[in-house]
């Protein structure tokens, strides 16, 4: 029989996506390191799994994976569009030494060891590595590496052309794990990284009873995010924020009219966004439901405009670049927040650079607001990619009363407290349940950010999470005895609670005048004022004219445009 490669790979950065769980069967402090990955220049240590193995056959080899469900012990199966990956004991190896059993499909098969991480995840490897080009013209060195080393160019990336997705055959030199880090060691790519699988996480514990505790709480005074009297100052009026999860039923009664024209699927790259599951629908719900339509509940920024981003949220290879398409595609497409209530622990430079590029070039330069959800691990480590950037608003999860959901994890990396337990929220088929984890956190501080994005479209990102953090109430009883720079803090509540009414109030006021005809008596006061057609990047916006009247424009900055007419008549106010 033709030698199989034995493929190792394990990344140490499990990937933050919505909560499912995993197992965890090393013993905490007993994780020895066996071999690594290289991650942005470090290296990730990996511990081999003694007990459980994964197979890669090819699609066409219908006969093979019906026999290995029929004679091995299946534990998981692995998402993949080019080989049937199953997760076995390493037990039944033996049978899979058969002579008999393969057939004419040795040559094709690739047995593939389990990892762990260091927090005791287990992780998979596929035939899969992701690799960086510094520059297109590279793609010619590329070529004569994968004939060096026997690995297979499977294509790049339509959104992110210079990664390229690399696939090991049983013809290779090396390993998967050997190989990428050969590859990146060589110096002349920008990232090579094994493709490790794991459990999807999506942050969100079984359903529980209670109330809309989180918008207001009639048992505990304060102990909730003020968003009452926020309203009636900003109610996240044309604020785009994605909801980056399993899908939303977008058709579902208390979220239709809020759902905007722009979608995308993760899963197959195009529009519409797909509907896996109905963790996306209730974390919409939180963030952006409709208010006052006498039905179900009401959001955190009740006029935002939800933007579905799906992910099948599924045990698959190749999630990181899936995942990170879609922070791509945000930025590009007019994004303004994201909300994240997922995780996966180990790091990749494809994901972490999406990331970093939403939150550099997103609205224009000025940020995408990227919120992630902290993790549900009762740890005191914020895992990844929460933990990449520290522009990423961190929000853990605290209870009715005001304490610390025992499962939310904490520590340095961690911004600010939401509720989190016992939510009740939207789900599939026009109904509503209750969940209950740092998922349904994190979108109650992305509907805090649409509340000051309306008033003031102009901030950055991070004034945007300065705002929040500064104005976060600090909790009876918790001692916020270290000094950030947004103000006191916490380890395990960050700068406290997210508070609407004070982030709102405290948020610079910035007024557009687009597109319309103000005459009579008016009087405008705000921090800045801008007035045209061309003010902002809105397409289709038409000029002003103010007046006749009397008009009174009144801020610390005003700017007036070309496109601005005043007629005869009119008397206009600019003070200072």
């Amino acid at each position: 029989m033709k030698r199989r490669v034995l493929i190792i790979i394990v990344a140490l950065a499990v990937m933050s996506l919505p909560f499912f769980g995993y197992s965890q069967e090393i013993p905490e402090g007993s994780f020895v390191p066996t071999d690594y990955y290289y991650y942005q220049d470090e290296k990730i240590p990996l511990a081999l799994n003694e007990n459980k193995i994964s197979i890669c056959i090819p699609k066409d080899s219908v006969n093979i994976s019906t026999r290995i469900l029929e004679n091995i012990s299946v534990l998981d199966k692995i998402k993949d569009d080019k080989f049937d990956i199953f997760v076995i004991p390493k037990s039944d190896l033996d049978i899979l030494e058969s002579k008999d059993f393969w057939g004419n499909a040795s040559k094709s098969v690739i047995i593939t060891p389990g990892y762990y991480i260091s927090n005791g995840m287990e992780v998979f490897s596929s035939p899969y590595i992701m690799l960086q080009l510094f520059k297109g013209e590279d793609l010619d060195i590329l070529n004569k590496y994968s004939k060096r080393y026997g690995f297979e160019i499977i294509g790049n990336d339509s959104i992110m052309p210079l990664w390229y997705v690399l696939s090991i055959t049983p013809e290779s030199e090396f390993n998967t794990l050997e190989c990428a880090n050969k590859l990146w060691e060589s110096g002349k790519f920008a990232s090579s990284e094994p493709d490790l699988c794991s459990k999807i996480s999506l942050c969100s514990n079984d359903p529980l009873f209670s109330q809309q505790w989180g918008l207001y709480n009639s048992n505990y005074t304060g102990i909730d995010i003020s968003v009452d009297s926020a309203w009636s100052i900003s109610t996240g009026k044309d604020i785009k924020i994605a909801i980056f999860d399993d899908g939303i039923d977008v058709n579902h009664v208390d979220l239709a009219s809020n759902v905007g024209s722009l979608s995308f699927d993760t899963e197959t790259n195009y529009s519409p966004s797909g509907l896996y599951g109905d963790h996306g629908t209730h974390c919409a719900g939180i963030a952006a439901a409709i208010k006052d339509n006498n039905l179900h509940i009401a959001g955190v920024a009740p006029e935002a405009t939800i933007v579905p981003i799906s992910n099948s949220m599924t045990f698959q290879s190749l999630n990181p670049c899936k995942l990170a398409n879609g922070f791509i595609w945000a930025y590009q497409n007019g994004v303004d927040i994201i909300s994240n209530s997922w995780i996966i622990y180990t790091p990749y430079s494809v994901l972490t650079n999406a990331i970093r590029d939403a939150l550099i070039y997103g609205r224009q330069g000025k940020g995408c607001v990227v919120v992630f959800s902290s993790g549900n691990d009762t740890d005191y480590n914020i895992p990844y990619p929460a933990n990449c950037n520290d522009s990423i608003l961190v929000v853990g999860a605290i209870k009715k009363n005001g304490t610390r959901w025992a499962d939310s994890n904490y520590g340095n990396k961690l911004d600010v407290v939401a509720p989190g337990v016992n939510i009740i929220s939207t789900i599939p088929n026009n109904t509503t349940g209750y969940n209950t984890g740092t998922s349904m956190a994190c979108p109650h501080v992305a509907g805090v950010a649409a509340l000051i994005l309306e008033l003031n479209p102009g901030l950055t990102v991070n004034q945007v999470n300065s705002i929040i953090n500064s104005n976060a109430k600090k909790l009876s009883g918790v001692n916020f005895n270290i000094t950030k720079p947004d103000g006191l803090w916490n380890n395990e509540y960050g700068y406290g609670l997210v508070d609407a009414y004070s982030s709102v109030m405290n948020t610079p006021r910035t007024v557009y005048i687009q597109n319309e005809t103000i005459n009579g008596t008016r009087n405008i006061t705000a921090d800045s004022i801008y007035v045209g057609k061309d003010v902002t990047n809105l397409i289709g916006q038409g000029d002003v004219i103010l007046g006749p009247g009397n008009i009174t424009l009144k801020a610390d900055y005003i700017e007036i445009k070309n496109s601005t007419t005043v007629p005869l008549g009119t008397t206009l106010k600019v003070e200072n």
